[in-house]
């Protein structure tokens, strides 16, 4: 059985999905009386984590890898010296560029891989009804199957697998900045529309928004695609590839 240390997991959530992973998986270790908390990645440092109990990482898939962000916050991590850490990634339907390569650069650090598992949910790009009727769907099931996730990995039954191959392949199409900054210039913004209200600009998680007289200006150039600004404009003022997308607002902004 996993030791009853204290469990701290770091979290990114773009547009809510993972922040409601997140919180399942913790609440299914305190349902079987383990502390845990949750650290959202762009308010910690990660160079403050410790090296006690079980590391817990849960991100959202974004480019069959994850963000730039998350990335980065995992490459800050100090140094492991055993620590074991889990993994769990939430995504519409594929992703092949995270499993394989965290593990790598994790066990680098000196953490051990304990357990990995990915979990389908809605998209973040939802341009019609059916795939938010799908994506609700999704949703409920993968919270579900939270509750197994995290008994495997207490009665130490769970796994974290590495593909070679694909995975380090994957991975490499979301290295460089260009493959970001061509997704992120689908965001565009219907001047009209937006009241100037500043909530895309306060919530966007690496500061890609600057608000002008004429309206919300993407910084294509930092901009991720992460979608928070697109699924939570009280206007809907923004399209992705011309077409606006029906909202998914799966918590309140301010808990991003």
């Amino acid at each position: 059985m996993l030791a009853k240390a204290p469990i701290t997991i770091y979290y990114f959530s773009g547009t809510g999905n993972t922040l409601l992973m997140a919180d399942a998986i913790k609440k299914a270790f305190e349902q079987r009386h383990y502390t845990a908390t949750l650290k959202n990645m762009t308010q910690a440092s990660a160079s403050d984590a410790t090296n006690e109990g079980l590391l817990g990482i849960v991100v959202p898939v974004a480019v069959q890898s994850t963000f730039p962000l998350v990335w980065d916050f995992i490459e800050q991590l100090p140094p492991g010296n055993g620590r074991p850490v889990f993994l769990a990634d939430t995504m519409e339907s594929f992703s092949g560029g995270i499993v394989g390569p965290m593990k790598k650069v994790l066990m680098k650090k000196g953490y051990t891989c304990i357990a990995a598992r990915e979990f389908k949910m809605a998209t973040s790009m939802q341009t019609t009804l059916k795939k938010a009727e799908e994506g609700m769907l999704k949703n409920k099931k993968a919270l579900l199957e939270a509750d197994a996730y995290v008994q495997a990995i207490v009665t130490e039954k769970a796994v974290w697998p590495r593909i070679p191959f694909l995975s380090d392949a994957m991975r490499a199409i979301s290295k460089g900045r260009g493959i970001w900054t061509k997704t992120s210039k689908r965001i565009e913004l219907e001047a009209p529309l937006c009241i100037q209200c500043g909530l895309c600009e306060k919530h966007c998680p690496v500061d890609a928004m600057t608000m002008t007289a004429g309206g919300v200006q993407i910084q294509y150039e930092k901009c991720m695609a992460c979608m928070r600004c697109v699924n939570y404009c009280p206007k809907n003022a923004f399209t992705l590839g011309g077409k606006h997308v029906t909202q998914k607002k799966v918590t309140a902004i301010k808990t991003l």
